[in-house]
């Protein structure tokens, strides 16, 4: 389950299963002084992450919009400064979304608003028409499973957090099928309803029956929640052409500066550049590629390039279960001991709020005491806490590299996670700034330290 919710949840809400820690403070010296300002007068990140929206648009893994991306991709890190660029095969499943609609056509028609769960397969060659079986959980599907068959059931939770709701969306289907339902629906995993449907990745159990999901708005669930309560039996068609397609090859996409005086010592920076199909996906994670590129860039503006090597990675396929992550760590086995600090942005660009730290409480506190002068980002909410670094990242803190994950105000996240919502113009390119001032502050403090934050020995351990 821990691993399953290191694939969906974003690190700043992993970032609280710890407590604040508390590292010696640091002042800030006049370099970091100037980096913490340059960042704050930025505008790189806002206007790269519009360019991105515009120009390219949602990027799913396996698409032509994916294809677009790495061309993109590859282009602004050269532009940014990157003395190499290059790319790197990642194996990912191929699920395409096809046509898709769903209607009630009874007593009282009217339209859904919907969509299929990334890997849900489709309704075959033609439609699904069934009743619906509305269920508040899981356990009130099994306690009345005996009603299941031949239905379509329609869960419609509560919300109690993105961790425990996403249940119904992973599993959903299987839970139905296991009770012969023929479809699932479940309400949109959000806290907050835009009228827009939310997709995201699902999951197939080996002991049930592949049947198709999609989510509908929380303002068509509750409507047929309700419908089902006044003993109405409502009946839904859908029609879902979503297509499970085998394998195809993304890209993970990977720019470096190389370091003026311990090149062979590496600080990676990244986030993803796919995206679900509905959106440019300007949050998620359009804003995490655009601060992590705009970060290593404006330590360059800094007049001296930084004493390590800034590598920028750009990770393939996070969506549909974190392939470039792993695709990295297979690729990169042999120079794991280079790594000096690996930091992913995958939380969305709103107001900073510090960094998770994937490592021992000696690290935490150490990058604690780093991030420390940062905090004039967000005097009132700033910390630093033990927790994932990140989906992408993940893998290399597990070999024992120290991990952070960047993360943000999510107040209005989950409004717009997944959803044609995610837009540009949801977007403040105010808190933008301050994102690239606190990661690359972060950054610039990590590459002055005179020795890493792990020995080669330390670090190589768990290797």
């Amino acid at each position: 389950m821990r691993r399953l919710l290191c694939l969906l949840l974003p690190a700043f809400l992993l970032a609280g299963c710890g407590e604040p820690i508390s590292g010696d403070t640091a002042m800030p010296d006049s370099d970091l002084n100037a980096v913490i300002q340059a960042g704050l007068d930025d505008t790189y990140a806002y206007d790269l992450l519009g360019e991105l929206c515009d120009t390219v648009g949602p990027r799913l893994a396996g698409s032509e919009g994916y294809d677009r991306a790495v061309v993109w991709a590859r282009r602004v890190m050269k532009e940014a400064g990157c003395d190499s660029v290059w790319t790197e095969p990642v194996t990912v499943p191929h699920w395409t979304r096809g046509h898709e609609w769903g209607r009630v056509t009874g007593p009282i028609p009217f339209d859904l608003d919907l969509c299929a769960m990334g890997l849900s397969d489709g309704t075959g060659q033609g439609e699904i028409e069934a009743e619906v079986m509305a269920v508040r959980d899981f356990d009130e599907l099994e306690r009345r499973s005996e009603e299941a068959a031949g239905k379509i059931v329609l869960f419609n939770p509560p919300w109690e957090g993105y961790g425990k709701t996403v249940r119904y969306r992973t599993g959903g289907a299987s839970a139905a099928a296991r009770h012969g339902a023929v479809a699932c629906l479940i309400r949109s995993v959000t806290d907050r309803s835009l009228g827009a449907p939310h997709t995201g990745m699902m999951h197939y159990a080996d002991d049930a029956p592949r049947i198709p999901i999609a989510a509908v708005t929380v303002e068509n669930a509750t409507r047929l929640y309700r419908m089902c309560g006044r003993g109405m039996h409502p009946r839904v068609r859908l029609h879902l052409e979503a297509q499970n397609r085998g394998e195809t090859t993304d890209y993970n996409v990977i720019g470096e500066i190389r370091g003026s005086g311990k090149p062979e010592q590496i600080i990676l920076v990244g986030g993803h550049l796919d995206s679900w199909d509905l959106a440019p996906a300007a949050h998620d994670d359009g804003a995490g590629i655009a601060l992590a590129l705009a970060s290593a860039r404006l330590l360059l503006q800094q007049g001296r390039r930084p004493q390590r090597t800034i590598r920028v990675v750009f990770y393939a396929c996070e969506e549909m279960g974190g392939y470039g992550g792993r695709a990295y760590l297979e690729a990169h086995r042999a120079e794991l001991d280079r790594h000096v600090l690996v930091l992913e942005s995958d939380s969305g660009g709103f107001a900073p709020r510090g960094f998770s730290v994937q490592a021992d409480s000696s690290v935490t506190a150490r990058i604690a005491a780093l991030a420390a002068p940062l905090a004039r980002l967000a005097p009132d909410h700033w910390s630093v806490r033990r927790g994932h670094a990140g989906v992408d990242v993940g893998p290399l803190a597990g070999a024992g590299i120290p991990g952070v994950g960047h993360h943000v105000d999510g107040a209005g996240y989950f409004a717009l996670h997944h959803s044609r919502a995610d837009t540009y113009d949801k977007v403040d390119p105010r808190e933008m700034a301050r994102n690239t001032a606190a990661i690359a502050g972060l950054i610039h403090a990590v590459d002055r330290l005179p020795e890493p934050l792990l020995s080669s020995g330390t670090a190589g351990g768990n290797r």
